[in-house]
């Protein structure tokens, strides 16, 4: 009886088929799972450690943008529309802002990035406003009016300097400078020429 039944359900199967395929199948079916989980693992193991890192340092975010702010004021020049130097000696006029103090004139350029300048000021007006956006929010100590005085473009000199002042990011910092072609300031100045100290006017916002 038990011999009719295995005979029976073997029935219409290719038993050399059966036995010939289906032990190699199944170690294929195992090595490719055992590879797939290793790639697997792996894949899992390096993004772990890469959340690990950009968490800690935020190696994948853009850098912080420095805080900003802006400056404005007046300029008064106290000869007037008058007495101005002469146009061989006056070939620009830009409001400057230095946050050390410069010890020669090639000082003034030694860092451009931490250099502020305006555009080209007007000549021969009794005042002026200026405007400066995107400066760097920090404390100002050497800043005014400066001119080049001659064709080389190092020649500059300040005809008339601001008080220390601190730039606050989103926020318009507001100055009043006289100028006095007559009484130029000293440069290089003295060390104890430039003291630091609060600006009285109110930012704007």
């Amino acid at each position: 009886m038990g011999k009719r039944t295995a005979a029976t359900h073997l029935r219409g199967v290719n038993i050399k088929s059966f036995f010939a395929c289906s032990k190699p199948q199944t170690l294929s079916t195992m090595r490719k799972r055992r590879v797939f989980d290793l790639i697997h693992m792996r894949f899992v193991v390096a993004l772990a450690l890469l959340l690990t890192f950009t968490g800690c340092d935020h190696g994948l975010e853009p850098p912080d943008a420095p805080p900003l702010g802006a400056i404005q004021g007046t300029i008064t020049y106290l000869q007037g529309t008058s007495n101005w130097p002469p146009p061989d000696s006056l070939r620009d006029l830009r409001f400057f802002a230095l946050p050390f103090v410069p010890q020669d004139t090639l000082d003034l350029f030694r860092d451009l990035n931490q250099l502020v300048f305006s555009d080209r000021l007007n000549y021969r007006v009794a005042d002026q406003r200026f405007f400066v956006d995107s400066v760097q929010a920090q404390q100002y100590i050497y800043s005014g009016v400066a001119q080049q005085f001659s064709r080389n473009l190092l020649d500059w000199r300040p005809v008339g300097l601001a008080p220390v002042f601190t730039v606050r990011p989103g926020e318009i910092t507001e100055l009043s400078i006289v100028v006095d072609f007559e009484n130029l300031p000293v440069f290089p100045p003295p060390p104890s020429g430039v003291q630091a100290q609060t600006n009285t006017s109110e930012p704007h916002r």
